[in-house]
């Protein structure tokens, strides 16, 4: 087990937090919940845990766990040399899963369908009593055998998803959503956990089933007001 050598990187309650509101903010202006890329649900996989997801529709992915215990992130960049497709042998790059505690490896084995253990070009992951991040041996190898901008597996790439502002997921999502002058004022509110009400939504999407948004905000844990939705 190694320090994590790579990017810096937010503490997990940080990253839980924007992933949770990035995928209520895909939930409120996608119907078409293949369209988005952020994507949050808790109490999955086994009790107390939540599970954020990127999906860029290209191929690549990011999958974080938060636990009680800890956070695992792991991520998966189809053009990193470190991808299995990309490598001679076609294993997963060695000492990707070193060390990884076994709390984190049961969850990733029981639902390979989902969480794709062997698609992996980076993993890291914090424990509650130790904060600082840690990874397998995979760094140091991959930091001795490739190129510098490739030895992180994609890990900055697809971080990139992760927007820590408003503005920065307006910028975004104006472009992915094909929408035009989104309200600064509507998305900050949401990035500051304020409770989601019909109002809320429609300034967002005009043309959203509004019941349909709440129900499935209500799912993935946010607070939601439901006046008004008559």
């Amino acid at each position: 087990m190694r320090d994590w050598l790579g990017t810096a990187m937010v503490d997990a309650p940080v990253l839980h937090e924007r992933m949770r509101v990035l995928a209520a903010l895909d939930i409120i202006l996608s119907e078409e919940a293949w369209l988005r890329v952020h994507r949050y649900h808790f109490n999955i996989f086994q009790p107390d845990m939540a599970w954020g997801s990127v999906d860029n529709g290209a191929g690549d992915h990011l999958h974080v766990l938060f636990a009680k215990t800890g956070t695992l992130i792991k991520g998966f960049d189809h053009e990193s040399p470190l991808s299995l497709h990309n490598r001679e042998d076609g294993e997963i790059y060695p000492g990707m899963y070193d060390e990884v505690p076994e709390n984190f490896m049961k969850v990733l084995r029981k639902h390979d369908d989902v969480l794709n253990r062997e698609h992996v070009t980076f993993c890291l992951w914090q424990e509650e009593r130790a904060p600082g991040w840690k990874a397998g041996s995979w760094m140091e190898l991959a930091m001795a055998e490739e190129d510098e901008v490739y030895a992180s597996g994609g890990f900055e790439f697809l971080l990139g998803y992760i927007e820590a502002t408003p503005e920065g997921y307006i910028d975004w999502a104006e472009g992915y959503y094909d929408i035009q002058e989104m309200s600064l004022t509507a998305v900050t509110e949401i990035f500051n956990n304020t409770p989601v009400t019909a109002d809320l939504i429609r300034r967002l999407n005009p043309k959203r089933d509004v019941l349909a948004a709440l129900n499935e905000l209500q799912q993935c844990g946010c607070a939601v007001e439901r006046r008004g939705t008559d």
